[in-house]
């Protein structure tokens, strides 16, 4: 049987001459036929399929990655202007009267403190100084994106 032309280009028409010149095979069209021949018999392989669903589920793997590396990082985010938030709002409400300025003031600070306790009890760990810089990073090469596309 013959079948239509195959045009090869770049490294894999290289590799088929440079084959053909070591004497790998007689013609050029030997060696393709050989190979096309030999792709269909490893394209049935019992573990042909086993294979290529492998590779879908790394590259699914890969995909979840990063995608909870974006998460992760939107949630550190979020939780840096959380704590921005509860720390001005304890601080800087209105100044109550001037006989127990200094006792709320306290108490807001007390609050403060047995607040951020809380919040790290509950399933904080030591890899935050290392979140925050990643979302410094994450925003600069958002900003340095940005500002190329703007520049164009």
């Amino acid at each position: 049987m013959y079948a239509s032309s195959v045009k090869l280009v770049g490294p894999y028409a290289q590799r088929i001459r440079d084959e053909v010149r070591q004497g790998q095979a007689r013609s050029i069209n030997q060696l393709v036929a050989k190979y096309a021949v030999l792709g269909m018999e490893l394209s049935r392989a019992p573990d042909a399929s086993l294979r290529a669903l492998e590779m879908r589920l790394l590259g699914g793997q890969e995909k979840l990655l990063e995608r909870i590396d974006g998460v992760q990082a939107e949630l550190d985010t979020l939780t840096a202007m959380f704590d921005l938030f509860t720390k001005l709002m304890l601080l800087h409400l209105p100044e109550p009267v001037l006989d127990e300025a200094e006792a709320v003031q306290s108490s807001a600070l007390t609050r403060y403190e047995r607040f951020l306790k809380q919040v790290a009890a509950q399933g904080f760990d030591g890899n935050r100084p290392r979140a925050l810089r990643r979302i410094a990073k994450l925003l600069t090469e958002r900003m340095d994106a940005e500002a190329k596309e703007a520049g164009r």
